[in-house]
């Protein structure tokens, strides 16, 4: 009698253990269970990109992120300028918990020797020089021609007039020499001066950038005295600034 009362007061026992054991899983189950799964996706960021940025302006981005940024290590890279980063782990688009932590490996800059290797060079002066003249002396000289331009000069058409950098300046033998070439002086309409006088046809021709030639002197009765009487190159036509013109004047038999 004694031990039926026991196993059943056993039985009981167990199954309300049981059931207020069920009870608190079910309600950690409804409460507490989708709150941590909220908060684990809150909390799960997408690693930014910070490669070949400077350190200041990754660290800046991962601050912004929640994220802590770590130099791991520094070397030298001849493509990558000093202080940017290389690479970075996790890689970039990779998701991590907030305040975790990003890796970097930042540029030292170029290897030394590189460095050394790039001699400099003082350019020479080449003014006055014919263009391929003046890149067989420059290609002595360890340098190399970059772009040639033509200018308006009163230096003669094909000349070297001027560099870029400037003779005297120090390059690295990696940079070219930019070249600026005569094409000359600017042309001109020639001016009519027939029918002028002689110190009045030099005003008209130095106002156009010209000059008086060879005066040439007739006399005919069918003109008047002292008065040009043709003109060479004819009115209407070009030629360069500089240039002259000649011209034939009647003057009265002495």
């Amino acid at each position: 009698m004694y031990y039926t009362q026991s196993s059943a007061k056993i039985f009981w026992l167990s199954f309300l253990t049981s059931l207020i054991v069920s009870a608190l899983v079910s309600f950690s189950m409804v409460y507490f269970v989708p709150n941590i799964l909220e908060k684990s996706k809150e909390v799960a960021l997408e690693v930014p990109d910070v490669e070949r940025l400077d350190i200041q302006t990754a660290q800046m981005i991962m601050d912004r992120n929640n994220l802590s940024l770590i130099i791991a290590e520094r070397k030298s890279d001849p493509d990558i300028e000093k202080d940017r980063i290389i690479y970075q782990e996790p890689a970039p688009g990779t998701e991590i918990g907030k305040g975790g932590i990003v890796k970097v490996v930042v540029s030292d800059g170029a290897p030394v020797e590189e460095k050394i290797l790039k001699r400099e060079i003082i350019i020479p002066d080449v003014t006055g020089f014919e263009l391929n003249q003046a890149r067989v002396f420059l290609a002595e000289k360890g340098l190399k021609v970059g772009k040639v331009e033509e200018k308006l000069s009163s230096e003669p058409e094909g000349k070297i007039i001027a560099t870029v950098p400037e003779p005297g300046k120090k390059i690295t033998e990696d940079i070219a020499v930019k070249l600026i070439v005569s094409s000359g002086p600017e042309e001109v309409e020639v001016p009519d001066v027939r029918k002028k006088a002689l110190y009045q046809a030099k005003n008209i021709l130095s106002e156009r950038g010209l000059k008086l030639g060879d005066i040439r002197e007739i006399t005919s009765p069918e003109y008047p005295f002292d008065i040009i009487i043709s003109q060479d190159p004819k009115p209407g036509e070009t030629m360069k600034k500089g240039s002259r013109v000649n011209i034939t004047i009647n003057r009265e038999a002495s």
